[in-house]
């Protein structure tokens, strides 16, 4: 019988509740600060170690596969990422990657879906993560646009000020990127290599092996789901299932 592939799992997580009475008119994908709590209890007790992208590097993507590794990614930086995402991570010393707009709230979903107002983290906020060494942020352009319409000027425009503003403000080296609505393109992608980026994170494209293009690696979207289905988004086999279900699509 032919070995099934497995890959490391990577997570993609968005905003963060304190619980239901919290919600509001918000967007769908969040989790409250118990889901969460017991999601990283969860891994701990399943013996998973969280990596972040730099920490990747140095493992050696050839070397990816010898431990439980797990990378858990946060989209666009909204304060309940350091009102309650931060304070379980020092608690239970794990790590995680946060992609960063440079907006100061979430004008792309005010303006097209109504939703309510969700401010991001302030300077000071976002240096305290640095330096707790359990953060990485990487980018996720100015705005929050989406490659599917903008042209290719307000493309580049998007990733390169993004980035520079990031690094320049916080004195650090951003080493991975993730698409806005996970809407990847060959020119979003180019554009994102020829930045610097040495990985770039999609949502739901890409084959699931990490080796097969670091420039559009597959996540696996996390909200508030039951027990079992979380237990199967977490497993190594499971992006990798979705992969070659979205290939053989791409293949029709």
């Amino acid at each position: 019988m032919k070995k099934q592939k497995i890959e490391i799992p990577i997570l993609m997580y968005h905003q963060f509740k304190e619980d239901m009475n919290h919600v509001g008119n918000s967007i769908a994908t969040y989790v409250t600060r118990k889901q969460f709590e017991w999601h990283l209890r969860t891994l701990k007790f399943l013996g998973y170690e969280t990596i972040t992208f730099r920490d990747l590097e140095k493992i050696g993507l050839e070397n990816r596969l010898k431990r439980r590794y797990i990378i858990l990614t946060v989209d666009d930086g909204y304060q309940d990422n350091y009102e309650i995402l931060f304070p379980l991570l020092k608690k239970y010393q794990m790590k995680a990657v946060i992609y960063l707009v440079s907006d100061s709230y979430n004008r792309w979903d005010v303006e097209e879906y109504g939703v309510d107002k969700s401010p991001m983290m302030k300077e000071e906020q976002v240096r305290e993560m640095i330096e707790s060494g359990l953060v990485e942020f990487g980018g996720h352009t100015l705005h929050h646009c989406d490659f599917h319409v903008v042209d290719k000027e307000t493309a580049k425009q998007e990733i390169l000020e993004n980035k520079k503003d990031l690094e320049e403000k916080y004195g650090i080296s951003l080493l991975s990127f993730a698409y806005p609505y996970g809407h990847v393109t060959e020119t979003a992608k180019k554009i994102v290599k020829e930045a610097g980026y040495h990985f770039a994170v999609s949502t739901s494209t890409g084959t699931g092996i990490i080796t097969d293009d670091l420039y559009e690696m597959r996540r696996t979207s996390i909200d508030r789901t039951s027990v079992w289905r979380f237990l199967k988004r977490i497993s190594g086999r499971y992006s990798v299932y979705k992969g070659k279900k979205w290939m053989r699509q791409q293949e029709k």
